[in-house]
């Protein structure tokens, strides 16, 4: 019986050290678990490979996906910061000054189209600006016309278009128009700076990157993004450029009853008369060289010729009458 006893309580015994075993190793094997999925930033499923190397796997977008934070440092924070445009950075405050694209035309008639000219460059200086596109044209009834295109600062707009008027003795047409490109330039400044941001983000990237693969693949981010970053800027300097300077371009034509001509030159008709008729008998020796040389000859031919015929002819004539008259008596 005592036998019995000691059976039972070594099994119990084994029973309760099994128990307790079970209950701390898998605490801490549950514990070590919890510890090494908090160290990732849980987007999307991904196969970052060992635990070791920085993994840049691409997912089904073509896009990079969180970097491990006890790789990077970084954890989901990253994965804010090399997201798309949207949502990125946040620009609440927009832009206070609104971006307007002034343009102006007129159609002006002068009395002199140089002078005219001249003073509109003149305006244009004045107003801080400049003359960038100038072309005339002489007409058959000896008046000049052509285009003066300005471009002022767009604050002096009004002012120029006001002046450039008072040039004309007549103002046959004038418009002026503003396209407003405010939320145009507000949404370009914000995909910049969206970039800008992805940008300083494949950066860090970068400088924590370890193996050859992964520092290629942030290579191929990094050049895409600042492809868009230029051409962003440069769509963003055209709007300025555009908006900071209007042009107004300014059609000059000449009034044909008030335009000034050349003085009459009477030496220079009598020369040129002289010219005129000198050619008309060089023309005239000219065919009567080749009526000689040409004509001449040829006529001799035909004269010839025609001769001969008509000898022919008469001799014939002669028999066919002596024999008609033979016969007759």
């Amino acid at each position: 019986m005592a036998k019995a006893w000691k059976i039972a309580g070594v099994i119990f015994g084994a029973i309760v050290f099994l128990a307790v075993g079970v209950y701390f190793f898998g605490g801490t094997l549950n514990q070590e678990n919890t510890i090494n999925s908090s160290l990732y930033y849980s987007g999307e499923t991904e196969d970052f490979g060992t635990s070791d190397a920085v993994g840049l796997p691409k997912n089904s977008r073509g896009a990079l996906p969180a970097a491990p934070m006890n790789d990077m440092k970084l954890g989901g924070k990253m994965q804010e910061m090399v997201s798309d445009d949207s949502g990125a950075v946040d620009f609440s405050d927009g832009t206070a000054d609104k971006k307007i694209v002034k343009n102006g035309n007129l159609n002006l008639k002068v009395d002199n189209a140089d002078e005219a000219a001249e003073e509109i460059s003149d305006i244009a200086k004045s107003n801080g600006g400049t003359v960038f596109s100038s072309n005339f044209f002489q007409g058959k009834d000896n008046t000049k016309s052509g285009t003066v295109s300005v471009k002022v600062p767009v604050n002096n707009f009004e002012k120029t278009f006001s002046e450039m008027k008072k040039v004309a003795s007549l103002v046959l047409r004038e418009s002026a128009s503003g396209t407003d490109v405010t939320e145009q330039y507000t949404d370009l400044q914000a995909q910049l700076k969206n970039k800008q941001t992805e940008e300083q983000a494949f950066t860090r990237i970068m400088e924590q990157a370890q193996k050859i693969d992964d520092i290629l693949a942030v290579q191929r981010e990094l050049s895409r993004v600042r492809g868009q970053i230029e051409q962003l800027q440069g769509r963003i300097k055209y709007l300025e450029s555009q908006t900071d300077m209007s042009t107004i371009t300014a059609s000059l034509t000449e009034d044909a009853n008030i335009s000034i001509t050349d003085k009459w030159r009477p030496w220079q008709v009598v020369k040129e008369s002289v010219s005129v008729l000198v050619k008309k008998i060089q023309d005239f020796v000219d065919f009567v060289i080749r009526l000689v040389i040409l004509a001449v000859p040829i006529l001799l031919l035909y004269g010839i010729l025609a001769l001969v015929v008509y000898r022919i002819g008469k001799k014939i004539y002669l028999k066919v009458k002596n024999r008609n008259e033979g016969e007759g008596k």
